[in-house]
């Protein structure tokens, strides 16, 4: 049998992922089931997960695993998930594409103290969580309204106003512009060093020339390998962003509408299906995520080195 390559390796991780990755939905989304209180005492309760996933197994032959309630009224999830996907990707691709260019161009034009300075900056820009971030940019959009009665934009999405706004905006790009000018700090100082740079410099051509053709053009495919990293945390971050500004985006919508009610004990009428729906779709918006940071990521390296 012939040894597997590095080529061939990758092909069975990804296949494998491809396979438990639903299934990790299928349990994850069971979890709320697994427990419940009687005479006031958590106690484990496997039979109604187990109901579950079986019912929405079995969903798929005539589609009542996507139809969920709202109210009174029975919908189809595929009849409203464009929109509140749509509305998530806009999110994580305008976020992610202006806070990757902003790190990627800081982190190859600034060196020594500016440097330094930015990096302490951006480092404890992102230690404040998420909850408390939005909380201040509220605030703070309050108090300079109210001080001055200029409006920097809306503190929570309504019905009329449009899907995307200022706020929820500026906190998701804070990651991954931390995240790609450390990145790219770290990696075009390495870079400097290496044989090639310096014997581009010393035929002649400028500082910028081999900071952006040759330098620039070795830190994009770091950062294209850190991209799982990056999309993780931007959307742990987007589920903070979309509960708190209430944007109609494709995870607040789980909280919306999957947990619909409670009452004293547990879980009132939780809807498995939408939960998993919702799981899968969150999925396929990281993979689309990265793949289209993946070709933005290509085209830049492209445009630095003049290939074609």
């Amino acid at each position: 049998m012939p040894p597997m390559t590095e080529r061939t390796g990758k092909r069975v991780v990804y296949l494998a992922s491809a396979i438990l990755a639903p299934i990790a939905v299928l349990c994850i989304a069971a979890a709320p089931l697994l427990f419940e209180k009687r005479a006031g005492v958590p106690v484990l309760v496997v039979g109604p997960a187990l109901d579950a996933i079986a019912g929405w197994l079995r969903g798929l032959g005539d589609g009542s695993a996507f139809e969920y309630r709202f109210g009174a009224t029975a919908w189809s999830f595929f009849d409203i998930a464009p929109h509140f996907f749509a509305v998530s990707f806009l999110y994580v691709a305008s976020a992610g594409s202006v806070g990757l260019a902003g790190g990627m161009a800081l982190g190859l034009s600034l060196r020594g103290r500016a440097a330094a300075a930015v990096s302490s900056f951006l480092g404890s820009l992102y230690a404040i969580p998420d909850f408390i971030s939005a909380i201040l940019l509220q605030l703070a959009t309050i108090a300079i309204l109210d001080a001055t009665g200029f409006k920097i934009g809306r503190i929570s999405h309504d019905a009329a106003s449009e899907a995307f706004l200022l706020l929820p905006f500026l906190l998701l790009t804070v990651y991954p512009l931390a995240f790609a000018f450390k990145t790219t700090l770290r990696k075009s100082m390495d870079a400097e060093r290496e044989p090639y740079a310096v014997f581009a410099l010393s035929k002649g051509l400028s500082k910028r020339t081999v900071r952006l053709r040759h330098i620039g053009a070795a830190v994009v495919p770091a950062l294209s390998a850190e991209l799982p990293t990056l999309l993780g945390i931007m959307q742990a971050n987007l589920f903070m962003a979309e509960y708190i500004f209430a944007l109609p985006g494709i995870t607040r919508f789980l909280f919306q509408v999957a947990f619909s009610g409670r009452r004293p004990g547990w879980i009132e009428e939780y809807q498995y299906s939408l939960a998993v729906s919702v799981l899968l779709g969150v999925m396929l918006l990281y993979l689309a995520a990265w793949g289209f940071f993946r070709l933005a990521l290509y085209a830049v390296r492209r445009a630095l080195t003049g290939e074609r």
